[in-house]
């Protein structure tokens, strides 16, 4: 793959380092909920020893089953309660805090990795208006042939996810029904395909629709919401969202985390659909797991993403296979800014901060601050040992196809 002609110091002073700077502030100052917070999750019981697909994953949180008990009770005992770490915490914020007072010049005395990681988000931002008429002319236009969701997977691997890291590497998954051997949108650029499996018959399995890097998965659902028929319908309560539990790392005291979410009507947050987080979080682990176990010197010691993603937004799980630690975005992002078809700069970013992870992310949080284990490992007991032992790019019998996981992402904690 040819190499940028673009160096990092064709970007001081420019509007896409104007563009980071902003963001960065806005991470670093995040008081407000301008990013959603990261949920600690505690898994109740799962079908974790039974060698399901990913589809068929089934996984019982704890807070899931204090809520269906609190909304039976009649929330006599009150709301239930969740951790929850800010994502400025997640991220090591020295190298944010440099680049927001010298701009382009603070990456100089960084690793090789760190300023290959800001060139390759400050070429996105400068080519962004091409590669956002590219991802909407596949996801708009019916005269595109092929699979319209295969399609979507090709422009989301190779016009978004995959440029904002270096080298630009992916792979979607080879057994996508209709995959073109070029890009649709008319770039007639080359797509990378190839075995997107992962997992085995004693773990949970399944292929991606996009790996990045060999390393960090990307699932994509079709976007579309599911409301409520009925406005009024009483698992509507607007008191069934959980509180969130005083935040195991200290912050400011202005920041007002331990207060109720205020959750409106139509439940946004990502947690209360079963069957989207049931598969995001065996994803998550079991991906985890892997990368580890491939490359433990490396990778131990960190959360792994896992990235959920429709036309529209974009969701984050986190996963360490050492500590057992499980945090996963408590809302999805907005990809496009409404009515602009821009793709939001803040998203962009966080996104990038997450796909290059081993460069901006802390290692070791659960053990730092105390954050709660999932349960899974002792869950797992004895079948434990085949999760450390589960590896990439295995075949199975019944490949998992493109878009498998739920249809919607919006539904009331009683279903």
């Amino acid at each position: 793959m040819a190499t940028s002609k673009l160096g990092l110091n064709d970007f001081c002073k420019s509007e896409e380092e104007e563009i980071v700077q902003s963001v960065f502030n806005n991470i670093i100052r995040d008081c407000n909920g301008i990013l959603p917070a990261f949920l600690n999750l505690v898994i109740d019981c799962s079908n974790a020893k039974s060698g399901k697909s990913f589809s068929d994953a089934h996984v019982d949180l704890k807070l899931g089953c204090e809520c269906r008990e609190a909304y039976s009770l009649d929330y006599i005992k009150g709301c239930p309660e969740c951790g929850c770490v800010y994502t400025k915490d997640i991220l090591a914020l020295d190298i944010m805090k440099e680049f927001l007072k010298d701009g382009v010049d603070a990456i100089e005395k960084y690793p090789t990795a760190t300023s290959r990681s800001f060139l390759s988000l400050f070429e996105f931002l400068r080519d962004k208006r091409k590669h956002e008429e590219a991802i909407q002319k596949l996801a708009k236009d019916t005269r595109i042939n092929g699979s319209k969701e295969t399609q979507i997977m090709v422009g989301f691997a190779h016009h978004l996810f995959s440029q904002l890291i270096p080298g630009k590497k992916y792979e979607v998954n080879e057994y996508a029904k209709q995959l073109p051997d070029k890009c649709g949108c008319g770039c007639m650029a080359t797509i990378s395909k190839g075995d997107t499996s992962v997992g085995s018959e004693r773990t949970w399995h399944g292929r991606f629709d996009i790996i990045l890097n060999n390393t960090i998965a990307v699932t994509l659902g079709n976007g579309e919401t599911k409301d409520s028929d009925n406005e009024d319908d009483e698992c509507h309560d607007t008191n069934l969202e959980p509180a969130r539990k005083q935040r195991k790392v200290e912050t400011e005291s202005t920041c007002d985390i331990c207060d109720e979410v205020r959750a409106n009507n139509k439940h946004d947050s990502v947690l209360l659909e079963s069957k989207v987080v049931e598969q995001i979080i065996a994803e998550a682990i079991t991906n985890g797991f892997a990368q580890v176990n491939r490359n433990e010197n490396t990778l131990s010691h960190f959360l792994i993403p896992t990235i959920a993603a429709t036309v529209d937004h974009v969701c984050i799980c986190l996963y360490d296979p050492l500590y057992d630690c499980l945090l996963l975005a408590e809302e999805w992002m907005k990809l496009w800014i409404p009515q602009k078809d821009i793709l939001d700069h803040k998203t962009i970013v966080v996104v990038w901060l997450f796909l290059n992870f081993t460069v901006f992310t802390e290692t070791k949080m659960a053990a730092k601050h105390n954050l709660d284990i999932s349960g899974l490992h002792a869950q797992l007991q004895n079948h434990l040992v085949y999760y450390r032992e589960v590896e990439t790019r295995k075949q199975f019998n019944s490949p998992v196809v493109p878009w498998s996981f739920a249809k919607s992402y919006k539904a009331s904690v009683c279903e």
